[in-house]
C-alpha cells in the first residue's frame, strides 16, 4: 500500500491532546524491555518525542496518526528525520542573517530553536540495514551472516525490525547477495531491493520467500513490531469499557519467529493467528510441504505496556485469550 492510499484513514491530533499522546508513547516504548530483536526503543522513543507541541513549539501544530496502528503517519516521521538532516544548512544561512544586522522574523526564530533542539537529539536513520559476519564454516564451503532490517512500515503505521539468520554458500559467491571481504560484509544491492520488496509481512512469508533462492539457506527469520498503539487520541478497540481515564493507554509488542530450531508451532498472541490458518484447503497443503522441505516453525507471541489507569482494562480484553502475555504497567 502506497502513502498517498493511506491518507484517507488519519486521525489529526494536537494541543494537549497531542503532547498527551508523545509524552505516553515515548514512556511506553522504554517501558517495553525490549530486547534486540525489537527496534532500538532509544531511537524510537526519541522520534516520538520529536512529534510534541513542546519540541516543536511555534513550527508545528499537530501530526496524522494511522487510525489503524494508533502510531503515526509515516510522513510524520519522515519529515522529522528530513528536518534534522537539513538543519545545520538552515542554522548557519539564519546566522549568517543574524551577523548581517537583519532581524528574524518570529517563525524564523521558533523553527531556529526547534532545528537545534533536533540536532541535539540526533536522529538514526528510520530505514537501516546492517549485515555481520557471524562465522565461516570452510568444511561446508558456507559463510553464514546476520542480517537486520530496520523500517517503518505504511500499513499499517509502525517501527519494524526484521532479523535474518542465513547461511550462504561458496559456490554462490559470484552472484552473492552478501559481500564478504575478511571479517567485514555488506548487503548487495540485489539483496537490500529484495529484502525491502519482500520484508512486508510476518516472518513466515518471508522465510518461504528467501528460502526459495539458491545458494542461500535460511535459520531464522524473527518480526518485531512496535503497535499498535490505544489511547485516548486514536481510540481503543470494542469491548474496551466506556468512561476509560483520560491517561489511559496501551502499547503492544508482538513478535513472530520462523526458525528450523523450533519443534512445533505455537502462538501465544490473541490478536494474530498463524499464516497458515487463512489459507484454503489446496494452497495449505502446498505451503505444508514447503514448510518440511525448509524445516522450519513458526512462533508468535505479544507482550504490552500500558498505563496503570489501562490495566484492568486491558486484563480484563485478554482473559477470555488462552494465551498468556507479559504486561508492563507504568
Amino acid at each position: 500500500m502506497n502513502a498517498r492510499a493511506g491518507e484517507g484513514r488519519l486521525i489529526r491530533l494536537s494541543g494537549e491532546g497531542l503532547e498527551a499522546y508523545c509524552r505516553s508513547l515515548a514512556a511506553l516504548i522504554l517501558a517495553g524491555r525490549l530486547n534486540s530483536s525489537y527496534p532500538d526503543p532509544f531511537v524510537c522513543a526519541a522520534y516520538a518525542s520529536c512529534l510534541s507541541p513542546a519540541f516543536r513549539r511555534g513550527v508545528y501544530d499537530e501530526i496524522r496518526a494511522d487510525k489503524l496502528s494508533g502510531l503515526p503517519f509515516l510522513k510524520e516521521m519522515l519529515a522529522v528525520k528530513i528536518d534534522g538532516d537539513l538543519a545545520p544548512v538552515y542554522i548557519a544561512s539564519q546566522e549568517e542573517r543574524r551577523a548581517a544586522g537583519r532581524a528574524l522574523p518570529a517563525h524564523a526564530e521558533a523553527k531556529l530553536d526547534y532545528l537545534r533542539r533536533l540536532l541535539g537529539a540526533a536522529l538514526k536513520p528510520l530505514n537501516r540495514l546492517e549485515v555481520k559476519l557471524r562465522r565461516v564454516d570452510r568444511e561446508r564451503g558456507s559463510a553464514f551472516f546476520e542480517v537486520v532490517y530496520d523500517a517503518y512500515a505504511v500499513s499499517p503505521a509502525g517501527f519494524t525490525r526484521y532479523t535474518l539468520q542465513l547461511e550462504q554458500k561458496d559456490a554462490a559467491w559470484s552472484s552473492a547477495f552478501l559481500a564478504r571481504s575478511g571479517d567485514y560484509s555488506e548487503p548487495t544491492a540485489e539483496f537490500r531491493v529484495r529484502l525491502e520488496k519482500y520484508a512486508q509481512d510476518e516472518s513466515e512469508l518471508l522465510f518461504l520467500i528467501m528460502g526459495g533462492i539458491k545458494g542461500l539457506r535460511v535459520e531464522e527469520i524473527s518480526r518485531a513490531r512496535i503497535g499498535p498503539f490505544w489511547s485516548a487520541g486514536t481510540g481503543f478497540p470494542p469491548g474496551w469499557p466506556a468512561g476509560a481515564p483520560a491517561d489511559c493507554a496501551v502499547l503492544h509488542f508482538p513478535v513472530d519467529r520462523a526458525s528450523v530450531e523450533l519443534k512445533m508451532d505455537m502462538n501465544n498472541d490473541p490478536f494474530e493467528g498463524m499464516f497458515r490458518e487463512y489459507l484454503s484447503k489446496d494452497a495449505k497443503d502446498l505451503i505444508e510441504e514447503r514448510v518440511k522441505s525448509l524445516g522450519y516453525r513458526v512462533h508468535k507471541d505479544r507482550k504490552f505496556a500500558c498505563s496503570k489507569s489501562a490495566e484492568p482494562a486491558l486484563r480484563g480484553l485478554l482473559a477470555p485469550f488462552a494465551a498468556r502475555n507479559i504486561i508492563y504497567a507504568i
